[in-house]
């Protein structure tokens, strides 16, 4: 008799949960699960072109893409936590205001 497809199932699922992936690494290396903490999952619609950039920028970091924007989504979080919400290009606009100033 065959087994059904839920008796598969659940047996590789079961398999899965007891698998001891530290069996089957090379002496010295450890095993780290540093997301776990981060349970949430935020789903963001790009374009091609966008996700290209990232892509890109990431490959650049040698980051995942993920990461990276985890990375720039946070810093920007601590910044306007900081009280420096303004943006790179405004920051830039208002040195370059206040430096031509004192020149002129």
């Amino acid at each position: 008799m065959s087994k059904k497809i839920d008796d598969v199932l659940a047996e590789e699922g079961a398999a899965a949960e007891n698998y001891d992936i530290e069996d089957t690494l090379p002496a010295g290396v450890a095993v780290t699960r540093p997301n776990l903490g981060r349970a949430t999952v935020v789903s963001v619609r790009l374009s091609a072109d966008e996700h290209a950039r990232l892509q890109r920028a990431a490959e650049r970091a040698n980051l995942p893409v993920s990461t990276l924007i985890r990375i720039w989504a946070l810093d920007r979080l601590r910044a306007e936590d900081e009280g420096s919400e303004s943006s790179v290009a405004e920051r830039l606009r208002r040195l370059e205001q206040a430096v031509f100033q004192r020149s002129a």
